[in-house]
């Protein structure tokens, strides 16, 4: 018994020696894997896999690190849904914790990444908030300011371009207050990628060379790599092909094989374009070069890396006359645009261009009709395009963010100038100094004069931007009722006819309840791109509040606005709603509308726009009475 008692002692001693040796194995092998990562992803991988079968002799604080590492291995991938699926693993371990830890908000934005990889936006914004929030509780300057560029890059993906520019100017300022120079270089990627959406092309590359010379700095191989790659496509934007070139094929020298393949497919992709559309075009190694990243491509699970590849492919295919395989392609991008929910404009520009293309290759085939039938779709399109008002707004959204930019002109100067110092030889930089001192004067003064102007111009520019509904892009309420004004002292004076429009989406709370408000604001999107297509040049539609929206007919009778009405309720309720993320083919829903024209009214409220508004919005709940999906009119 006894002999039995000293072995089952000396087991358990065995067990807690192995346990404590693998728990010490683990802590030494973290540092290593974090390198790794930013350098060599396999060979991360493989050394994390070590601990795969070990996972029961780490703390829990270990086994949250090891499910952080591994969701990193998996984003640096582009496997995003199981880098999802390791955050989410790596979450659940956090309830155990006895107190907050920044492992939390490390894991909140992974998680937040990999969703805005997969298009889901909405999700991604909400593990960005609660990341950042707790990272704002536990006082962690690096956690706030990476918080704040992650949901940055969330605002200009959906058109939020000055919500955009506030949260990356915060997390600039913060970074500026700290060492870490990948902080620097990630604030600076998602500024360059802010200004390109605005077509500042110059001012982004600005930002673009100081990521990369941040990155470098902080030995981050793989985001180093990732800034030379937004180079390239600068240089391709601002039509600098050779100089695209170049930096493409220093990714290829630099990456000895171990960059990720969401790099060398927009690698390859991008010295695909640069060769079609250099001076002297060489379309078959374009097409070659292309066929490269399509073996990248697969991989990769970025939710609108299929629709990238195959717009490229179709204008490749097309300069090298395959038409039948460009029509293919086009086919192929239709079904994806028609699939994806846009987040804004480029979705639009990109459906354009594949009209125009399609246009293009029906008429080299000889099939002249329907060339022409798509060259008059691309101009509605067009027209559609330009006639909204927030899609318009870009140009005065980057007039009105220069007034707030003196902060960043100064850094972006002292960054310059780092920049050039580092071309330097030590022999050189006493005497450059010197001569970059007495420019940078002069430039910050003719920049600071030139602030002054665009500062003007920006509170002009602002004025007219707050006249617009953020959400759906049509006016607000403010400028509804500055129009009507307006309108109805015109029609006052002229003694013509004026009609109100007052519509009402119905049962919307239950959408917003049942579905989650993110679902809403699409619905209410929706509702506003499908009335727009009714509306006349002369006639103002607005959102009056919430889910009220009012038109305003100048010139229009009772008929008239009935016309309208209906033809607008028959297109929401015919509207198949299941092509919106959220909601299936079973969803349906539809709107009210009271119609009021100053030819019904009496004689002292006929011109009297708060009497029409009154009016309208008694029969529009009049047609809610009658059961909605309704149009009620005198």
């Amino acid at each position: 018994m006894l002999y039995l008692l000293f072995f089952t002692k000396a087991g358990f001693a065995l067990a807690v020696q192995n346990s404590e040796q693998g728990i010490v194995a683990f802590d030494n092998a973290v540092t290593k894997i974090e390198k790794l990562i930013d350098s060599n992803v396999p060979l991360a991988q493989l050394e994390l896999k070590r601990f795969e079968g070990r996972l029961d002799e780490l703390s829990l604080k270990q086994k949250i690190t090891y499910q952080n590492l591994l969701t990193d291995i998996y984003i640096s991938q582009g496997q995003f849904h199981l880098g999802k699926q390791a955050a989410t693993e790596g979450l659940a371990l956090t309830l155990k914790l006895s107190s907050p830890s920044l492992l939390i908000s490390e894991l909140l934005y992974s998680r937040g990444f990999a969703n805005e990889s997969i298009g889901e936006t909405a999700l991604a914004s909400k593990d960005y908030e609660s990341g950042l929030e707790l990272a704002k509780s536990l006082h962690d300057k690096v956690l706030i300011a990476t918080g704040l560029i992650n949901l940055g890059a969330i605002y200009y993906l959906t058109d939020r371009y000055e919500n955009s520019l506030t949260v990356l100017n915060d997390a600039y300022n913060i970074a500026k207050q700290t060492d870490d120079d990948e902080l620097k270089g990630a604030v600076n990627s998602e500024l360059g990628i802010l200004y390109a959406y605005l077509d500042r092309n110059k001012q982004a590359m600005v930002y673009y060379q100081q990521s990369y010379q941040y990155y470098k700095k902080a030995d981050k191989t793989i985001l180093a790599l990732n800034a030379l790659v937004n180079i390239g496509m600068n240089h391709l934007f601002e039509k600098e092909y050779e100089q695209a070139i170049t930096a493409y094929k220093t990714i290829i020298d630099e990456s000895d094989g171990v960059a990720p393949n969401q790099i060398m497919y927009r690698t390859y992709s991008g010295l695909s374009w640069a060769n079609l559309k250099k001076k002297d075009p060489n379309p078959e190694v374009s097409y070659q070069y292309l066929l490269l990243s399509k073996q990248y491509m697969q991989s990769i699970e970025q939710y609108d890396i299929e629709l990238q590849y195959y717009l490229d492919e179709a204008f490749v295919l097309f300069e090298i006359e395959r038409f039948d395989e460009t029509l293919d392609s086009i086919s192929t991008v239709e079904n994806i645009l028609a699939a994806q929910m846009p987040l804004g404009q480029l979705k639009m520009q990109a459906r354009i261009s594949i009209v125009n293309l399609k246009s293009k290759t029906y008429f080299k085939l000889g099939h002249y009709q329907q060339a022409y039938d798509l060259q008059a779709q691309r101009l509605s399109l067009t027209q559609v395009m330009r006639a909204k008002e927030h899609i318009q707004s870009v140009a005065e959204v980057r007039l009105t963010l220069e007034a707030k930019e003196a902060d960043l002109h100064k850094q972006v100067l002292k960054n310059q100038q780092t920049l050039q110092e580092i071309a330097l030889s030590t022999a050189e930089q006493e005497q450059q100094q010197q001569k970059l001192y007495l420019f940078t004067i002069a430039v910050v003064a003719l920049i600071f004069a030139w602030l002054l102007v665009k500062l003007i111009q920006g509170q002009r520019k602002l004025y007219h931007a707050s006249s617009i509904d953020m959400l759906t892009g049509i006016a607000n309420r403010r400028k509804l009722m500055r129009k009507g004004r307006k309108f109805i002292h015109r029609a006052s004076a002229k003694k013509t006819d004026f009609s109100v429009i007052m519509i009402d989406i119905d049962h919307f709370k239950k959408v917003n309840d049942q579905f989650g408000h993110s679902v809403g604001d699409q619905v209410l999107k929706k509702v506003v791109e499908l009335g727009e297509d009714f509306m006349r040049n002369t006639d103002v539609f607005g959102r009056f509040g919430g889910e009220e929206f009012i038109v305003f007919l100048p010139h229009t009778s009772t008929s008239q606005a009935k016309i309208i009405a209906e033809r607008f309720r028959t297109a929401v309720e015919g509207y198949s709603w299941g092509i919106i993320n959220g909601l299936d083919d079973s969803f349906a829903t539809s709107i009210s509308i009271g119609i009021a024209s100053s030819v019904d009214m009496p004689v002292d409220e006929k011109y009297d726009l708060t009497a029409l508004i009154n009016r309208a919005d008694s029969l529009l709940y009049q047609a809610k009475n009658q059961g909605r999906n309704k149009v009620c009119s005198e």
